[in-house]
């Protein structure tokens, strides 16, 4: 029986060219796993494929949806169940693409069993926090679930409270509930990532990031604003939100390459993070034929 494929990696890492290249070979069609790409009118900024890649193999799930709706992990698990039961229908080969971790490890085992927030025992926390101090809330943590409590900063109290509020509502520790959670995928599939050399992958992301520019993001990025208003969250997104910083005058083009370029290359070492702390990706990709 054939499995999907599942490339992942950080942005840059050329995922998109190599699943191309595989798709051509193996008869694959190509399923979007990037929070950004399934946003239509943002092709430019999120390096979506174009319009000859998408006329030389079948895309799913890119660009579809408006940059005004929500997207989130449940949905992803959602349309890339059916994109792949549709591709596997057909007997072609699903390669699901992208950089996107998070979605990736809940479309690998689902979304973990830990209970939603309490509100009510939030806020006594809150409470409670407040009249003890943080450190001493964390000091709980560390007596009652030591395993997150090394896995969290003595700084966060956000994490520090839901760890405890989970430990309250279930009698569970918060850190053996996703252990548990996590050992039963709920997909066969083959897992590959691919980790460049950090100063090769800098420099290509430099180089992606002026072509961006010259191809039109800060047009894509004003036709953005004007569907979405002012100040949507969405305008956020690295080379966005500087690209409207440059055309309203207050970057110059280089400054606005530059803090794009600096962005992109903080989010390609924090997905590089991600990757290698998660023990089942392959980094021996299959061989492609020339």
């Amino acid at each position: 029986m054939v499995s999907p494929i599942v490339i992942g990696g950080p942005t840059g890492s050329g995922k998109s060219a190599y699943a191309m290249s595989l798709a051509n070979q193996i008869g694959g069609e190509i399923i979007c796993a990037d929070s950004r790409q399934v946003y239509s009118r943002m092709r430019i900024g999120t390096a979506s494929p174009t319009d000859e890649e998408l006329s030389l193999v079948p895309h799913h799930n890119f660009n579809f949806i408006s940059a005004s709706e929500s997207y989130d992990a449940a949905r992803f698990i959602r349309d890339t169940d059916n994109a792949v039961n549709d591709i596997l229908s057909r007997n072609k080969v699903p390669i699901i693409v992208g950089g996107t971790g998070l979605y990736l490890r809940c479309w690998r085992y689902g979304l973990s069993d830990v209970p939603q927030s309490d509100e009510r025992l939030r806020q006594e926390l809150k409470q409670e926090l407040a009249e003890k101090g943080l450190a001493a809330f964390y000091a709980e943590l560390q007596a009652i679930d030591p395993e997150s409590a090394s896995t969290i900063s003595s700084k966060d109290e956000f994490r520090i409270i839901r760890a405890i509020e989970i430990f309250k509502m279930t009698g569970e520790k918060a850190s053996a509930l996703r252990r548990s959670h996590f050992k039963n995928p709920r997909q066969n599939a083959e897992w590959y990532v691919i980790m460049p050399e950090r100063a090769a992958l800098s420099e290509r992301l430099l180089q992606r990031t002026k072509r961006m520019f010259e191809e039109g993001l800060v047009e894509e990025a004003v036709a953005l604003r004007s569907e979405l208003g002012q100040s949507h969250s969405m305008l956020e997104t690295m080379g966005y939100k500087e690209s409207l910083a440059f055309a309203d005058g207050h970057l110059t083009l280089e400054s606005a390459i530059e803090r794009t370029y600096f962005r992109t290359r903080q989010y390609a070492k924090r997905q590089m993070t991600w990757f290698s702390k998660e023990e089942w990706w392959d980094r021996q990709l299959p061989g492609i034929r020339d």
